[in-house]
């Protein structure tokens, strides 16, 4: 009845958005391409915009359109996208003129005759269970680099009657490039944000995930680590944990809390709470990461800088055995743990803050382990968008 009940709700949807329908077989006969990009958060743009800006570089012919979980007008300003161009990912499987759908979430579902590109939302890690209906949706892998290829093994071995069919190709990760190309200004970065350049700066970034470090703790750590004395602190959370309250996830990516507000109680100033979706910048200006298991701290060792992880038993003892997934392989093995063997980990706020304090000292600490790590997360460093979209391309010449 349920599934009914969604098929009823969808077909009222396309109906709604006949229109939408109808100008994309006008564009079709007007000889243009169409590529739609598949949203289930507004923090998956910063993912989806170095394939958007590359490709309107290269051809004209193309229209874009944005597939949303939920509405996020007013939020996708960078992506210069008009909203007409806006439908509900609901309807998608509906919209047979679409060429290209490029999804960064695994739950996506794209019309049946485009091309299906699925490009992560992050590095690999935590997750060694992907649903049969998930994986049988995308056509294309867009890998990051061979940790990730590594990684998706797994999946495969376990699971090869789902994955025969997806294709793997060698991109990058678009999301990197301008770190990795050297496109930011420490100085700039540091004077907009009003924080004193001369000092240690620690960056927070934990994951959104139930039996993480955000939801354990709240506010403790942001707390604790601001007794230290000279250094910047910047919190930077991820994405689903900043979800507005009319997302359908909200409850489920940030526990019910507006965390903003949450840390908005914080009065100090050499702290900055920083809600913009794209952590390049931050990145660039931090000298020290403070993480749990978020996939984030990969993309901090490509800069050979310290990342302290706080252990989370909760999340691989009884969150991801939920989930069907391996927590002990979460926890352990490079493939699945975020960095986690190439970092230090941390039991207690005590434990951390002493080695934060070390570690703004002796920053070379397991710095030969994450530059072999770091050495695996990117195909074409720099490069991830141009290569992408040069397939991307591709695929809309024999569309």
């Amino acid at each position: 009845m349920r599934r009914l009940y969604n098929y009823f709700k969808e077909i009222v949807a396309l109906l709604q958005h006949l229109p939408l329908l109808w100008q994309m077989m006008q564009e079709k006969r007007q000889g243009r391409k169409i590529v739609a990009y598949q949203l289930s958060s507004a923090g998956q743009l910063q993912y989806m915009l170095p394939f958007h800006q590359e490709l309107q570089k290269k051809i004209t012919h193309v229209s874009y359109y944005v597939s949303m979980d939920y509405p996020m007008h007013g939020k996708l300003g960078d992506i210069n996208i008009a909203p007409s161009h806006y439908f509900p990912s609901k309807i998608a499987k509906y919209l047979f003129p679409i060429d290209v759908f490029l999804e960064a979430e695994i739950h996506s579902r794209g019309p049946k005759n485009a091309v299906k590109i699925f490009s992560g939302h992050g590095q690999a890690n935590k997750l060694s269970h992907w649903a049969d209906d998930n994986l049988k949706a995308f056509d294309i892998y867009f890998m990051h680099g061979p940790l990730e290829r590594k990684m998706f093994e797994v999946i495969q071995e376990s699971k090869p009657q789902v994955t025969n069919h997806i294709k793997l190709i060698n991109v990058g990760y678009p999301k990197l490039d301008d770190l990795v190309n050297g496109n930011y200004d420490r100085i700039e970065l540091m004077t907009k944000l009003g924080l004193d350049p001369n000092l240690k700066t620690v960056l927070y970034a934990p994951a959104w995930d139930p039996g993480g470090s955000l939801r354990t703790y709240g506010t403790q750590i942001a707390e604790m680590l601001l007794s230290i004395p000279d250094i910047n602190l910047i919190v930077k959370l991820h994405p689903a944990s900043m979800e507005p309250e009319n997302s359908p996830y909200f409850d489920f990516y940030t526990g019910g809390k507006r965390w903003e507000q949450e840390f908005a109680k914080i009065q100090n100033p050499r702290c900055r709470f920083v809600k913009d979706y794209l952590i390049n910048p931050y990145l660039h200006i931090s000298d020290l990461m403070v993480n749990d298991f978020s996939g984030v701290g990969l993309e901090f060792m490509v800069l050979n800088r310290p990342v302290i992880y706080i252990d989370c038993p909760e999340y691989f003892e009884k969150i991801l055995p939920s989930w069907h997934c391996d927590g002990h392989l979460a926890k352990t093995d490079d493939r699945f743990n975020g960095g986690r063997n190439a970092g230090t980990v941390v039991h207690n706020l005590e434990e951390l803050k002493s080695q934060v304090e070390q570690q703004l000292k002796e920053p070379d600490i397991h710095s030969a382990k994450r530059k072999e790590l770091a050495a695996q997360l990117m195909y074409n460093p720099g490069h991830g968008a141009a290569v992408g979209t040069a397939e991307i391309l591709k695929i809309l010449e024999c569309a």
